[in-house]
């Protein structure tokens, strides 16, 4: 499917690694042109392409099969990589050192920041760059070759990939509009003429408009947690907890502080509460229903979940809006060459393929 292409197209381009030396045959998922690509990457390709779905399409994971397709899209991740890292080396494109430099500047800068999003002096976000490092038991010149087979992948897909596909016209970008509109109108079997692929990225996209489009609120909660398997006594005392703080908040109790204090969400309590937009849908049923039905600035009675027991409050409402052409116009546009992009990349390697030599193990060692 396109939206999988597209994760795919992004992934090529920032994570083509060098391959870890594989010991032995027992230990490979596929050797491409005698290059081996080991079970290990194949279990961390799977992994990070697992996150991003989960992050671009989340309802992929309802289908029966997606177990398999994702097992197969991140082999084929590891292929297409190795087969577009041979390319570039064949063609001996040059990396300069300050393009190294600046790439490598560049991871180090993801470890500029604590957790909590404070930044870090420079010393400790060195040690934990070298600690990641160290992690993965590569070595700084070994991260460095990383980096340098990265960058000729890119500058080869940029000489060759983004000039042959084609940015789309008006034309093409307002009849994708108005498939998108009346796929929020009338769910995407309305529009016609679709592949079940080209559908299924129409689905992707017209959900990311939605969430722009919809009702939605500006939350905050505080949470009192009750376990699963919970006794009747814990479950009581949770809300009579909620029950009491939300009297205290009917005096001069500042919300966002009783957050901080009481809540049991700990990420949300380090922003007094604050769970930013939601819109139909994000909610478990129970809590939605009683948000939605909040006034600015008002504090709910407590609400039990499965999570437990909140006291939500609303800080801001937002009508849902008509979704018009020129605002979207240029985002659209960008979807679209991503298409374009993807399918392109699609048929260069597809072109490696042709000539190389694949072999896959995953099969028969039938590795998880």
């Amino acid at each position: 499917m396109k939206t999988i292409n597209k994760i795919l197209a992004s992934a090529l381009l920032c994570a083509c690694a060098a391959p870890a030396p594989a010991a032995v045959v027992d230990e490979l998922a596929a050797r491409v042109n005698n290059e081996p690509v080991t079970i290990s990457e194949y279990k961390r390709a799977k992994e990070a392409l697992t996150e991003q779905y989960a992050a671009a399409m989340p309802d992929f994971f309802r289908q029966k099969d997606a177990e398999a397709q994702l097992e197969k899209a991140a082999l084929d991740k590891l292929v297409d990589e190795a087969l577009l890292r041979q390319k570039a080396e064949a063609l001996k494109i040059k990396v300069y050192e300050r393009e190294l430099e600046n790439g490598v500047g560049e991871i180090r800068k993801r470890f500029s920041r604590a957790p909590d999003g404070s930044p870090l002096p420079a010393d400790k976000a060195e040690a934990a760059f070298r600690g990641e490092l160290k992690k993965e038991g590569v070595t700084m010149e070994q991260f460095r070759e990383r980096i340098r087979r990265q960058l000729m992948v890119q500058k080869l897909v940029q000489d060759t990939i983004k000039s042959r596909a084609k940015m789309p016209g008006d034309e093409q970008t307002k009849a994708y509009f108005d498939n998108i509109s009346l796929a929020l109108r009338e769910g995407e079997a309305a529009v016609k003429g679709l592949s079940d692929e080209e559908r299924q990225d129409l689905a992707a996209v017209a959900a990311k408009f939605r969430e722009i489009t919809a009702e939605r609120l500006r939350l905050r909660h505080i949470l009192f947690k009750v376990a699963e398997d919970a006794s009747p006594e814990q479950k009581a005392a949770a809300q009579d907890k909620a029950l009491a703080l939300r009297k205290d908040l009917d005096g001069a109790l500042d919300f966002d502080l009783a957050a901080e204090k009481n809540s049991e969400d700990a990420e949300s309590a380090r922003r007094g509460g604050d769970l930013g937009y939601v819109i139909r849908g994000m909610l478990p049923p129970e809590v939605e229903e009683a948000a939605f039905k909040l006034q600015v600035g008002e504090n709910s009675q407590p609400v039990a979940s499965k999570f437990g027991w909140h006291i939500l409050r609303l800080e801001e409402k937002r009508a849902a809006q008509k979704l018009r052409y020129e605002p979207v116009k240029e985002d659209l546009e960008q979807v679209l060459a991503q298409n374009a992009f993807a399918d392109e990349l699609g048929k260069y390697i597809k072109e490696l393929r042709k000539d190389a030599k694949i072999q896959l193990f995953l099969g028969e060692k039938k590795t998880p």
